[in-house]
């Protein structure tokens, strides 16, 4: 019975809310968009994506604000933001999470700096999203792929210079936020230039209370340049660089003092007219990652500790797309990286010296893969795809005294470990006709166990009051993935139904060890991380759109379920509740108004043994809108807004400490643009 209910709920919101789907006959972009979710993001000319700006409310927005407006995407919540990115229930290395293709790993043990904090909206071009092994050429993973595309210089001899200047204030957290970007084009290069400044207080929640250690301020800035070599070549350079100090993390016992990412990559594009091959992109790159936690400014300090940690990451690829072979489209990638990690702590005791230890110890990982995907036209209404990938994975501690630590708990972590990941999928695409499309897909994938699973030392985890442990004998998690997807295209209406499961093998828990002791003052326990047989995680999701009253009014939807267990038949920690996001635009000429609302239910699946608690659900409603002023050659746009109109007291599941967000938020924008 429980079950059929959740079927007409999930039926009945399809009928009665709207999403971002675009009505779209052509058969070839709805197969694209079935196998690639992008969302679009506003730099400073408006998206034609129809959906994008109900994901990106205003130019401000931040890269977590999009997110968490996507079908199969949550976040969990530590703070203001840094907020880590969770595909149908599959987070951290369970996904591959890069920028523009570049491969990156956070130098943070508490999982404070995941990858989308490094970027924003307004160095964006696109968030492409991939879920389970459609996601592999990014990487080998068993939950996809988010890859954040950056916003290129754009060659421009017509009009050479343009951009944008935004300032916005938020009232929740007296926060302010400014942005710039510039773009200079001419026939035979162009440079594009943007930044960030945002800048916040401790928010206040539905219950009008000060949530402290909430505030944040960080800075971002990209440059990019392109060169046009000939006719068919173009040579690309990007930088990014991104700062933010003086971080709070009210869900955990420690801030962030400061965090950069330093970001450079050069990329060559081919086209040539004739031959074998269509396109060719090879790209080299390297980032940098620091990040120093802090608690000096936490009351009530038992012990002082400095935790600062150090990610770095060479890499580069070479992709290839073929020209049409019959009925063959063929494309391959190459891609190798390097990467090294170390995190340590230094604690302060009162009247006694200091202590050290390495909680990552220096951990050196190289992998390289091949991917190959064939694309196959088997008549106008049947589509048939097959992706591979084999990745093979080199990695070795390379510091004594991380070697000594594990060999106190009876792992010699002295030899490399070498291990071959495989990851194929299948697809089929079969158009019905010209408003339906069915397609689905089904696949075996492996993951390599994360820094932390593999060495972390006493790694303290806030939601269960424990510290864990790595363990260096983990085996590769694997999944069995598949997926049905339909797509209903009309005129101005569109509407998507999506239904997956995976099982998974040797996936990847902590579990509490007996017998060692506690690091962390306050602790309950040690766990260690270990591969239990098996676990299942399956879902649904919806997406509407439909466009009405000659394109003045947008009614857009997204609905997302998952549901997940282990193979004793108790429920995986961190499954977010059934959630659904709904907005109602009208627009004329200049003007938009926009209404939402977020409804999710209660979450009373939870895992005990791993701290979960029942999250009640909740409702709350946002109002957004803007009017563009011209003035010559450029245009002057005032948005202003309010979130959380009711004043809500409410938090997501996925929220540590069950901490409440803010309360109502009211904002407004001034932006110029040329």
């Amino acid at each position: 019975m429980k079950s059929f209910l959740i079927i007409v709920f999930f039926l009945s919101s399809l009928i009665i809310s709207g999403y971002s789907e675009a009505a779209q006959p052509v058969q070839d972009t709805i197969y694209k968009r079935l196998e690639l979710k992008e969302v679009h993001i506003k730099g400073h000319s408006q998206s034609k994506h129809p959906g994008s700006a109900f994901y990106q409310s205003s130019s401000l927005s931040s890269t977590e604000d999009i997110l968490s407006k996507i079908e199969g995407v949550s976040l969990i919540r530590r703070g203001p933001i840094g907020m880590e990115p969770v595909l149908r229930a599959f987070s951290a290395g369970q996904v591959n999470v890069v920028i523009d293709g570049m491969k990156f790993f956070g130098a943070c043990t508490d999982k404070m700096d995941p990858v989308t904090i490094y970027t924003e909206p307004v160095n964006l071009k696109s968030i492409d999203i991939k879920y389970a092994g459609d996601g592999m050429a990014m990487g080998a993973s068993i939950g996809g792929s988010l890859n954040l595309k950056l916003a290129e210089a754009m060659l421009n001899p017509e009009k050479k210079l343009s951009g944008t200047l935004a300032s916005g204030y938020y009232s929740a957290a007296a926060a302010v936020q400014n942005i710039l970007a510039f773009d200079y084009g001419t026939s035979k290069w162009a440079m594009r230039v943007s930044g960030v400044y945002r800048k916040a207080g401790n928010y206040r929640d539905g219950l009008n209370r000060r949530v402290d250690f909430s505030q944040y301020e960080k800075a971002n800035a990209s440059i990019s340049g392109k060169y046009q070599l000939n006719e068919n070549s173009i040579l690309k350079a990007d930088v990014l660089i991104d700062d933010g100090w003086n971080i709070g993390y009210p869900a955990l016992p420690m801030d962030v003092g400061n965090a950069r990412a330093r970001v450079a990559a050069v990329t060559f594009r081919n086209n040539p007219k004739g031959g074998l091959i269509s396109d060719l992109e090879a790209k080299l790159y390297a980032n940098s990652i620091r990040h120093a936690m802090d608690d000096t400014k936490r009351p009530s300090v038992p012990i002082h500790m400095d935790m600062p940690g150090w990610s770095n990451t060479q890499g580069a690829y070479l992709e290839t797309q073929f020209r049409n072979q019959g009925k063959h489209t063929i494309s391959m990638k190459l891609d190798a990286y390097h990467n090294r990690v170390k995190a340590d702590m230094t604690m302060y005791p009162a009247n006694s010296a200091p202590m050290y230890m390495l909680t990552w110890p220096v951990n050196h990982q190289t992998v390289t893969g091949i991917y190959f995907q064939d694309l196959i036209s088997i008549d106008e209404k049947n589509r048939i795809d097959f992706k591979l990938r084999m990745d093979a994975a080199f990695s070795k501690l390379t510091d004594k005294m991380g070697q000594d630590q594990f060999a106190v708990l009876g792992y010699d972590v002295s030899k490399t470990v070498n291990g071959l990941l495989k990851n194929f999928s299948a697809g089929f695409t079969r158009y019905l006709n010209s408003e339906f499309t069915l397609y689905a897909n089904a696949g075996y994938s492996e993951r390599l166990p994360t820094t932390s699973e593999r060495y972390g030392f006493y790694l303290f985890n806030r939601m269960d009051n424990h510290d864990y442990i790595g363990n260096p004998d983990l085996k590769n998690e694997q999944a069995l993935n598949a997926g049905l997807n339909i797509i209903y295209s009309i005129n101005n209406f569109s509407l998507k139904l999506s239904g997956f499961t995976s099982y998974l093998q040797h996936y990847i828990l902590g579990q509490t060890q007996s017998g060692l002791s506690v690091m962390t003052i306050g602790a309950e326990g040690v766990r260690g991380y270990t591969n239990i047989p098996s676990a299942r995680i399956s879902g649904a999701e919806s997406s509407l759109n439909y466009q009405f009253a000659n394109g003045h009014f947008t009614l857009n939807n997204t609905i997302k379920w998952v549901h997940g267990r282990d193979n004793t038949g108790n429920p995986l920690p961190l499954i977010a509740p059934l959630k659904s996001i709904t907005g109602l635009r009208f627009s004329h000429e200049k003007l938009f108004i926009q209404a939402e609302s977020e409804l999710s239910s209660g979450q009373n699946r939870v895992n005990t043994v791993f701290g979960e608690k029942t999250s009640p659900g909740f409702s709350i409603i946002n109002l957004r809108s803007s009017y563009t002023f011209s003035l010559k050659n450029y245009n002057l746009e005032l948005s202003a807004g309010v979130e959380n109109i009711l004043d809500e007291a409410y938090y997501e599941h996925l929220d540590w400490g069950k901490m409440l967000r803010p309360g109502r938020n009211i904002y407004s924008m001034l932006s110029l643009k040329f």
